[in-house]
């Protein structure tokens, strides 16, 4: 029965596997270069001491794979929904092949729950690896840009791409079996999971915690980016910041005052 899934899904594993290894090998050959920019940079300008002033040129390595590797990170948990969770169920059903599946010695549980996770454990897998290795690749600009609550970033680190994956497999398995049909599936799971994202993002999300206010000191030389932290601005690094307005010592927003660059947007 492993056997058979496996053959059934052999070509979605197998594109998987080998777009992965493309990736990992393309990561692995520039990734011990990028991280030697960064430290040769950080060497000497502690020696200068010009740290805070002076611009990291590993900001301006690697471009093009800096552009893609965001794409490619957030995009895979689409075609896992896509390719692997859509069609799990959706085409035995569309071409007849369950009636022959699913009458066999195995009962139709046993069937069901070793394509769901045979099939789920791998797919979830091939995105957990090339997140994996992504965030090692980007470790550098990371370190340069602590900002891993922002929109983009935090999609991007940690279990989150995980998260999404499993959950786009688990929403295309889903609408296979409900309307049988494969492309109908796949064009639901798009589109839900789109959806989804966007309503975690923007509405579940800033409502997981109560919100702490906290006032900081403008000072000759605050720029528009002095929330983030760093020479100028007080707050912690990484911080989940929602708003930010410029309020005089009488405690008033200023309405006419310049609009203040947050991490999620203009205030």
């Amino acid at each position: 029965m492993i056997r058979f899934t496996l053959m059934q899904s052999r070509v979605s594993l197998l594109a998987g596997a080998i777009a992965l290894g493309v990736v990992a090998v393309v990561l692995a050959t520039t990734g011990p270069h990028l991280a030697h920019v960064y430290d040769a940079f950080e060497s000497s300008c502690k020696v200068a001491r010009d740290c805070s002033t002076a611009l990291n040129p590993v900001l301006s390595s690697d471009k093009a794979l800096q552009s893609a590797l965001p794409f490619i990170v957030a995009v895979v948990p689409v075609l896992v929904g896509l390719f692997f969770g859509a069609p799990l169920i959706a085409r035995e059903l569309e071409t007849g092949a369950s009636r022959l599946a699913w009458t066999q010695s195995v009962t139709r549980k046993r069937w069901l729950a070793v394509k769901l996770g045979l099939v789920g454990i791998a797919a979830v897998a091939i995105g957990g690896l090339l997140t994996w290795i992504a965030n090692w690749w980007a470790s550098p600009l990371d370190t340069l840009n602590q900002n891993r609550f922002g929109v983009v970033s935090f999609s991007l680190h940690g279990i989150a791409p995980i998260g999404y994956a499993a959950f786009a497999f688990a929403l295309g398995a889903a609408a296979g079996v409900l309307l049988r049909r494969t492309v109908p599936a796949m064009a639901i799971t798009l589109a839900g999971f789109a959806a989804a994202r966007v309503a975690v993002t923007y509405w579940v999300r800033p409502n997981l915690a109560s919100p702490a206010r906290e006032s900081l000191p403008l000072s000759v030389g605050s720029g528009p980016g002095f929330l983030y932290g760093g020479s100028q601005g007080t707050m912690n690094f990484n911080a989940y910041v929602q708003s930010g307005v410029p309020i005089p010592g009488v405690g008033q927003v200023v309405l006419t005052a310049p609009q203040v660059n947050i991490p999620n947007g203009w205030v």
